[in-house]
C-alpha cells in the first residue's frame, strides 16, 4: 500500500489539484487507489449556508481527474513510460456517471491497462462509494510526451 506522501511523490500535480490519497493492489496492469471526499476541499468553498445535501455532489469532473491521477500512478510505478516522458491526458470516453459521491464518502478507483505501445497507453475501470459503482470509464488514453 502506498501512504499519501508516496502518491504524492508520484504524481507531476500539486495541490490544491492532488485528487488521490493511497495506492494499493498494485500489479502490472491494474491498481486500487482511494480518495476521500472532504467537505473542506475548493470545490465546495462558495457554497452558502444552508445548502442541502444534494449541493454538495463531489463534481464530475473532478471524480475523472481523480481516476486519472490513478491511471498516472499506475503509469509510474507500471513503467509504461520512459521516465523523462511525461504521460498527458488524450481523450476520455464511454464515461458512465451513476451517482455522486458526498463530503464522508471515500472513492475507490480501480484502474487497468488495456493497451500499451511505444507511446500511448489506453486504461478502464470503475469507480466505488463502499461498494456501489458511481462512474464507469470505458477509455482514457494517455500519450508519453517530451518532458521540458
Amino acid at each position: 500500500m502506498l501512504d499519501h506522501a508516496q502518491v504524492r511523490g508520484l504524481l507531476r500535480q500539486r495541490p490544491p489539484m492532488i485528487l488521490l490519497d493511497t495506492a494499493g493492489q498494485v500489479s502490472p496492469g491494474s491498481l486500487v487507489a482511494t480518495k476521500a471526499v472532504t467537505g473542506s476541499e475548493g470545490c465546495y468553498r462558495d457554497l452558502a449556508d444552508g445548502t442541502p445535501l444534494t449541493g454538495f455532489a463531489y463534481p464530475q469532473a473532478l471524480m475523472v481527474e481523480s481516476f486519472g491521477q490513478a491511471c498516472s500512478v499506475l503509469w509510474t510505478l507500471a513503467g509504461l513510460g520512459p521516465p523523462e516522458r511525461i504521460p498527458v491526458l488524450v481523450s476520455v470516453s464511454g464515461l458512465a456517471f451513476h451517482s455522486a459521491p458526498l463530503p464522508g464518502d471515500v472513492l475507490e478507483h480501480e484502474v487497468r491497462l488495456v493497451h500499451r505501445s511505444a507511446t500511448a497507453c489506453e486504461f478502464t475501470g470503475r469507480s466505488h462509494v463502499r461498494g456501489d459503482t458511481v462512474l464507469d470509464v470505458g477509455s482514457l488514453l494517455v500519450a508519453s510526451l517530451p518532458g521540458p
